[in-house]
This record gives structure tokens, C-alpha cells and sequence, in this order.
């Protein structure tokens, strides 16, 4: 595990161990894990995962999309490599719905073709080569499953100035950032073929009233229609693969 790992998994550690609300626990604001479980559910309704298909969270904190899963009658494991994030989710999944496991992005243990469906949100930011971790993923899916994983945008006005600042103090970013094209370029080399791409926009902590406002559907119209918006506003985009 790189340097950039370990400091990583020790703030994870740490957000398990002072908070209980699973968006403190994953390092979220509300309004982000608000807008994330939204846009995960309408992939549900959507039928992107079918009926009964065994499913894995990649990164699973505190266990959000581990219990949404089990509601809808997947049989779901949760995978994190912090223990205090996997004891928040244990707690938190009162019927025991899902399973829980330690364990590391860059070799899950489990045998290939084990799931049917994927989800890794917030993890490729604090990974160093999500080229393995995506890898993995190709490997424990069956053929036709799907994945969904995100990539936060390098290009979004947030991200260059959190990147501008670093470099003026001469530090390194504490988040990973890679451009959507570059991750499902990597997906499709590893057997992944990708299906869709969703914007996951976000409402300045300081400005939480917007969040309704981003829900709305012309403001996905006007992205759409304005390439430098469409690259510029999206806090991070979601993935849609299919193993081939």
C-alpha cells in the first residue's frame, strides 16, 4: 500500500471512530451522499441490476448502499479495508441484511465471476492505480454483470482550485482525480465495456438550498447543451459498465 494509501485509510479510520452518520463515516457532506443514493436508486428503478443478482460495495464505509441493496432483495457484501468503517456498518444493518468483510480494492478475495453486480463510490479518489482495482472488479463480475464506479472530475471549478492551491504550497492533492474518458478507456481494456455516464452534481456546502435546484431536469437539459458546462460544474461522474 503507497504512502498515499495509508494516509488515506487512516482519515477513514478516524471518521469511523468520531462519527456515526454514514456520510461523516465516508467523508461526505450530506447533500452529497443525499444526491449519490438518489442517483443510485434511480439506476435501481431503472433496472439496471436484475432481480436477485449478487452484489458487492467496492468501499462500503459505513454500509449505505450494502442495506439499500438488501432492501430490494440482493443477496450484498460489503467490502472495506477499515475496520472502524466496517464495525460503523454492522451496526447500522440492525436486520443483518448484508455481509460484511475486510479487505483490500486491489485484491478482493473472492473467486472470479462471484457477483453479478458492482458498486465503487468514493474509492477510486483515495486509491493510487484504480487501474487494479477496476481490474478486480472485471474479474470477480460475471459475464453481463454491471459496475458502477466514479471518478471524481479533475476539471470541475472546486477540484482546479483545490489542485491550485497545493501547488502554491508546494503539496501534494489529498484526492485522486481522473477524467472520465481516461477511466472507461481503462475499463474497456479490462473487459469492461461502458454503458453510460452520469453527472453527480453538488450544491457548495455554503449554498445547501441549491441541492433541490440541481435535482431538477433542465438542469441536466442545460448541461447537455452547453459543453463547458457539462465539464466544468459536475462534481464527479459515475461509470455504467458491463463485463463483456
Amino acid at each position: 500500500m503507497s504512502g498515499f494509501e495509508r494516509q488515506w485509510k487512516g482519515r477513514f479510520e478516524k471518521f469511523a471512530t468520531r462519527h456515526e452518520p454514514d456520510h461523516l463515516v465516508s467523508g461526505w457532506s450530506a447533500a452529497g451522499l443525499r444526491r449519490r443514493m438518489a442517483t443510485f436508486e434511480g439506476l435501481l428503478d431503472g433496472g439496471l441490476v436484475r432481480s436477485g443478482a449478487r452484489a458487492l460495495e467496492l468501499g462500503c464505509g459505513a454500509g449505505t448502499y450494502v442495506r439499500l441493496l438488501a432492501k430490494r432483495g440482493h443477496p450484498v457484501i460489503g467490502l472495506d479495508y477499515s475496520l472502524p468503517s466496517l464495525r460503523r456498518a454492522v451496526a447500522a444493518d440492525l436486520p443483518q441484511a448484508g455481509r460484511y468483510v475486510a479487505g483490500d480494492a486491489s485484491g478482493l478475495p473472492f473467486q472470479d465471476r462471484s457477483f453479478q453486480a458492482v458498486a465503487c463510490i468514493g474509492v477510486f479518489q483515495a486509491l493510487e492505480r484504480p487501474e487494479a482495482a477496476l481490474a478486480e472488479i472485471a474479474r470477480i463480475l460475471e459475464p453481463a454483470g454491471v459496475a458502477v464506479v466514479e471518478t471524481l472530475n479533475p476539471w470541475s471549478l472546486p477540484a482546479m482550485l483545490s489542485r491550485l492551491a497545493a501547488f502554491l504550497r508546494g503539496q501534494p492533492t489529498r484526492l485522486r482525480y481522473d477524467s472520465p474518458n481516461a477511466v472507461e478507456r481503462t475499463m474497456a481494456s479490462r473487459g469492461l465495456q461502458p454503458l453510460r455516464r452520469l453527472s453527480i452534481l453538488l450544491p457548495p456546502r455554503s449554498l445547501p438550498s441549491w441541492e433541490r435546484a440541481l435535482g431538477r431536469p433542465w438542469v441536466a437539459r442545460a448541461l447537455e447543451a452547453v459543453p463547458g458546462l457539462r465539464a466544468l460544474v459536475p462534481q464527479a461522474y459515475w461509470i455504467v459498465g458491463v463485463k463483456a
